[in-house]
């Protein structure tokens, strides 16, 4: 029996639902750690507050793009473990 698993696709609607989901998860992270640092950017004056909302959504989707792109371009994989019903 072979070591690699098995690739397998899912639906088209399924696929769309986990990335929407994943872009939701991610920038909701992202803005965890922005809108602090956005902040103390803005109290200490390094620059206006659009600016740094217009930096940190650009960060933010390009982050999340990074993050959830490579995940659903590549076929999910069953273990051979998975796909027998369990270890044996």
């Amino acid at each position: 029996m072979s070591k690699e698993g098995t690739s397998v696709s899912w639906p088209f609607r399924l696929r769309a639902l986990s990335f929407v989901i994943g872009i939701g998860v991610v920038l909701s992270e992202v803005a965890v750690i922005a809108i602090p640092l956005g902040l103390a950017l803005w109290i200490a004056g390094v620059a206006g507050a659009m600016r740094i909302v217009e930096l940190e959504v650009v960060v933010g989707f390009a982050t999340a793009l990074a993050i959830i792109v490579p995940a659903h371009v590549r076929p999910t994989t069953i273990m051979p473990a998975a796909r027998n019903g369990g270890s044996r």
